[in-house]
């Protein structure tokens, strides 16, 4: 499916807003849908997608994201996603400084690579423990060096449990991963408020076409 720039940046956003959104709710109670865990991590392995909409299973992984998209750019929830709206700034100044840093960038996509030989190695979903692990090692020994780090706020009982330390990492790579793809898509940093009139229209074209 052959989408305008414009839709294609919505999803790219859409994308990197579900994952930061999980990130503050797992963070906050510990809980995500398995379902937008799958979206946002099966992302991270479609690396040579033929359209952008493929990043995102057809646009079925973002649904969650193209709905906040419009909760924050059309109903102007700020406050109730601030959380949100943070971890997606700093993600998007995250891959900023990421993309200068070319040997990082190569051992990501390296890992990326072994990962996904792994998973189809051993039949493995997007959201098995294992790869979820993986994934987290991953973003400590690549982005999550570059700094200042992504602080991540929450309940601390939450954040102590290993499992969600690691699904919260492998969900900041997703949001990475959906970065860099508004990047590649003339994105900017302040294009996403300044330009939200224009991007509230793709992001309602987009869920309109997998509705």
């Amino acid at each position: 499916m052959k989408l305008h720039k414009p839709e294609e940046r919505a999803l790219a956003l859409a994308g990197l807003a579900q994952s930061c959104y999980l990130v503050a709710g797992i963070a906050r109670t510990g809980m995500a849908s398995q379902d937008n865990l799958a979206g946002c991590l099966e992302s991270i392995f479609v690396t040579n997608p033929n359209e952008t909409i493929d990043v995102y299973n057809g646009g079925n992984g973002v649904r969650t994201g193209l709905r906040l998209v419009s909760e924050i750019l059309g109903e102007l929830k700020i406050g109730e996603h601030s959380e949100t709206i943070h971890y997606l700034m700093a993600a998007l100044s995250l891959e900023q400084r990421l993309s200068r840093a070319p040997n990082l960038m190569r051992s990501l996509g390296a890992g990326i690579s072994a990962i996904q030989e792994h998973r189809n190695l051993n039949e493995l979903a997007a959201t098995d423990e294992d790869i979820i692990s993986r994934l987290s090692r991953l973003y400590e020994e690549t982005a999550g060096t570059v700094k200042p780090k992504i602080r991540i706020q929450g309940q601390q009982k939450h954040l102590a449990n290993t499992m969600n330390t690691s699904r919260i990492r492998a969900l900041l790579l997703a949001a990475i991963r959906s970065a860099v793809l508004w990047r590649q898509l003339d994105g900017t940093r302040s294009q996403w408020l300044l330009g939200r009139g224009k991007l509230l229209r793709a992001n309602t074209r987009v869920s309109e076409i997998i509705s």
